[in-house]
């Protein structure tokens, strides 16, 4: 019977933050603000809250479907040229997403042996995994896109490090503050209705 219950606890949780993760992708505001070049994201903050309430498996999984869904949207509704380019391809659109799923679910299991506090240790997952985003991200685009990117930024090549260097350090943190606040009180909530054992 546990196992059962378990069971569909996990499928609805799956479900309800699948759709609020497409949901997310495709209604403007809800998921991106609209501050080019890069627009920052609260969208990580879902797939934070599945790898602490579920695992990181289950992270991991949110986190590809965020991927897919980008890739989706700037295939069918480019909103900028940089959709042409960073969000079409799936080494950009997707293994950084599927890495946030990750850091959130192995960092929360390590931090909650460390930590006396479970909130200490769902802070500290949820900053890990947001700055992961952002990192990969950019650390992605200068390596295969950094030339073009500079270009459409109009800035020098020789600069562009340390222009993204400054999106780390505004919309990058930003978020990850954002993540640390919000991520573990929707967390929290979430876990109070698993079944106990």
């Amino acid at each position: 019977m546990y196992k059962k219950n378990r069971s569909a606890y996990r499928t609805a949780i799956l479900g309800i933050l699948t759709a609020i993760v497409i949901i997310q992708n495709f209604v403007p505001l809800l998921g991106y603000i609209p501050i080019p070049p890069l627009n920052p994201t609260i969208i990580h903050i879902t797939v934070i809250v599945v790898s602490i309430t579920l695992g990181t498996k289950d992270g991991m999984i949110i986190g590809s479907v965020w991927g897919v869904t980008r890739m989706i949207k700037a295939f069918t509704m480019p909103a900028s040229p940089f959709d042409y380019f960073l969000w079409r391809n799936p080494i950009i659109a997707v293994i950084p997403r599927i890495l946030v799923g990750f850091v959130a679910g192995y960092a929360y299991n390590v931090c909650k042996k460390r930590f006396s506090k479970d909130s200490t240790a769902m802070i500290v997952s949820s900053v890990l995994a947001s700055l992961t985003n952002t990192v990969t991200v950019l650390g992605l685009i200068y390596v295969i896109y950094g030339e073009t990117y500079a270009s459409l930024l109009e800035v020098d090549y020789s600069n562009l490090l340390g222009v993204l260097a400054t999106v780390v350090l505004t919309n990058g943190v930003g978020e990850a503050i954002a993540a640390a606040i919000i991520a573990p009180i929707i967390a929290r909530s979430l876990k109070k209705f698993r079944t106990n054992e």
